[in-house]
């Protein structure tokens, strides 16, 4: 499925989700008489105490393995080609300071998989031998929301940065499914050190049906839903490290965060 479809896929999942409460519209509870208590006049929005969000997020992907090379050598391109593929990611994210703006902590992983051929020694077209390298990208970062209008006035334009550290597990198998071995015998896999800087913005979509998402935080805790989308920086190429395989990459990601 291609990146476009994978977003919109998700679009259309939070539009359900979203919607699904709309029989609700005109919230209110109930004694056991039938009576109302404390009931919201319709459009008034209700919010439940936040402490967390989740989000998942799609985005291209291109690990910066050639860049060790400085030039020299090209394996990844050689093997996998160019092109960015499919990265997949889930973070939840503790808030612990909710004043002008949220502070949060946040841990998310993800999954990356390519697959190519090699080309052949003397380089006239690609061999018959299959390779696939799959990332797992694991982040540890410090989050900053600018929510306090989100919060005061319901502006539904949030802005987030967010800094952190980075382990990715990473593992190149052959047309077996095996773990490559290389020609001095080393296995294929390990794992990257590195840092990330990001910055990205949420469009809060609560305001497009004010009583649905009322039920919806009152029903299952969702306090806002909306769409988010960040570019971010991701340098994991061993923090200092030398003879690790580099697989950051400088790229955008697209999706839907909730918080709770």
């Amino acid at each position: 499925m291609s990146l476009t479809r994978w977003i919109a896929a998700g679009v259309a999942l939070t539009a359900g989700l979203a919607m699904g409460p709309s029989a609700h519209a005109q919230f209110s509870m109930a004694d056991d008489f039938g009576a109302e208590i404390n009931p919201q006049p319709p459009g008034q929005h209700y919010h439940s105490a936040r402490y967390f969000t989740t989000q998942l997020t799609f985005g291209p992907y291109r690990p910066d393995v050639d860049s060790e090379f400085n030039g020299a050598r090209s394996p990844y391109a050689d093997f996998f080609g160019n092109d960015r593929h499919l990265l997949i990611q889930v973070e939840a994210a503790y808030e612990i300071w909710q004043k002008v703006g949220t502070v949060s902590l946040g841990l998310s992983s993800g999954y990356f998989s390519v697959s190519g051929t090699s080309p052949k020694a003397n380089h006239t077209g690609p061999s018959s031998d299959k390779s696939t390298l799959m990332v797992v990208p694991v982040s540890l970062s410090a989050i900053y929301r600018f929510d306090y209008y989100l919060v005061r006035d319901e502006f539904p334009l949030v802005p987030h940065a967010k800094v952190g550290l980075d382990w990715n597990y990473w593992q190149i198998t052959d047309g077996n499914g095996e773990i490559a071995i290389d020609s001095m015998g080393g296995r294929a896999r390990g794992g990257t050190l590195g840092w990330h800087a990001a910055v990205g913005l949420a469009f809060v979509i609560d305001k497009l049906d004010p009583d649905a998402a009322k039920a919806f935080d009152t029903e299952m805790g969702v306090n806002h839903s909306a769409l988010v989308f960040e570019f971010g920086h991701y340098d994991v190429s061993g923090l200092g490290q030398s003879n690790r395989l580099h697989v950051g990459d400088t790229t955008w990601t697209a999706g839907l965060l909730f918080e709770f």
